[in-house]
């Protein structure tokens, strides 16, 4: 860092500073330093830059440590209690704090939550997952380091941490051959299906593909429809079918009035298993998704790696299979 600073005719500070893209130095200074480090060869030591940062934010204040979880009022609660468990136990762990902020009809607006962050110093932020696929928000993005939690926010294209939808997918119709059931039926509702971005749909065009049975068409809702699934159900004849969260207790519910025995007549997966509802299939790591989400941010941080990311990263996060009671034994 002498070499370049001495080469670029400045002081090593100044050069410290361009590296970690300090926006009080002009543009044209930074970009002069980092052309120079680059031509000279300078890489910086990691586990140094990330003492220096921890030691930048001891002299900042009370509020340099915290971390910010933003969610839209209308979020599911389940899934934003799980994120904030991991994400807080992570960054509790680095030195952290971890805080929620809720925008929306019934917490802030975007513009209230900017001056808030800007003014606690708060840098970095988790971006929950909204209620609707392809959302948006708009903060002054440039002044923070963000990290997206599942697909739903689709502007900015900040990097992001998911749960490996295809690869659930593709576990629950494995496990469903291996008990016997031979023509899984996939019912999803068509907000679940674009939140993934398809993948549950992709998986299952590939295990279809590869499996040489003739196919079950899959079922996508605007919203539950018993008429629909039962035409669905009498022209297909799936011996298993696997959904979500959404429309696991309307299908109960008509298997019952069809008098069929869920676990026995019919098998039952979910893709997004809730151990308290006893239904069989893959359980989303919710709480780890929020803690590899903290280290993405914390890492950034420490590199001063603000804005929205030149190319976008996505972390696949698997699940685990959960062994409830709607599905025959293994074989």
């Amino acid at each position: 860092m002498e070499d370049v600073a001495r080469t670029a005719g400045v002081h090593q500070t100044t050069v410290s500073r361009a590296l970690r893209n300090d926006r009080r130095l002009p543009e044209s200074t930074r970009l002069r330093i980092k052309t120079i480090a680059e031509e000279m060869g300078y890489r910086p030591n990691p586990l140094l830059s990330a003492l220096g940062a921890n030691l930048r934010q001891r002299r900042t204040g009370e509020f340099s440590a915290t971390l910010a979880y933003i969610v839209r009022a209308d979020s599911a609660d389940d899934r934003r209690r799980e994120h904030l468990a991991g994400a807080s136990g992570a960054a509790a762990a680095q030195g952290y704090r971890l805080e929620e902020f809720v925008v929306g009809s019934a917490g802030v607006s975007a513009d209230r939550l900017n001056d808030i962050l800007l003014a606690r110093n708060v840098q970095g932020l988790l971006i929950g997952p909204f209620p609707e696929p392809r959302g948006t928000l708009e903060l002054r993005w440039d002044e923070f380091c963000a990290v997206a939690i599942e697909l739903t926010l689709a502007e900015p294209p900040f990097d992001r941490v998911v749960h490996d939808n295809y690869s659930g997918m593709r576990t629950v119709l494995r496990e469903c051959r291996a008990r016997g059931c031979s023509r899984p039926g996939v019912v999803l509702t068509e907000a679940a299906h674009s939140r993934t971005d398809g993948l549950n749909l992709g998986a299952l065009f590939v295990d279809q593909h590869g499996d040489g049975a003739a196919p079950v068409a899959p079922l996508l809702l605007s919203d539950w429809s018993g008429e629909a699934f039962a035409a669905w159900f009498a022209q297909h004849r799936p011996d298993a079918i696997i959904t979500s969260n959404a429309l696991t207790a309307p299908i109960q519910e008509w298997c019952a009035s069809a008098g069929l025995v869920i676990g026995r007549d019919l098998g039952l997966a979910n893709i997004n298993a809730m151990p308290e509802q006893s239904i069989t299939g893959v359980q989303q790591a919710w709480d780890a998704i929020g803690a590899i989400a903290v280290q993405l941010v914390i890492d950034k941080i420490n590199r001063n790696d603000r804005g929205v990311p030149a190319m976008q990263r996505t972390i696949l996060t698997p699940g685990s299979w959960f062994e409830g009671t709607t599905l025959p034994a293994r074989r």
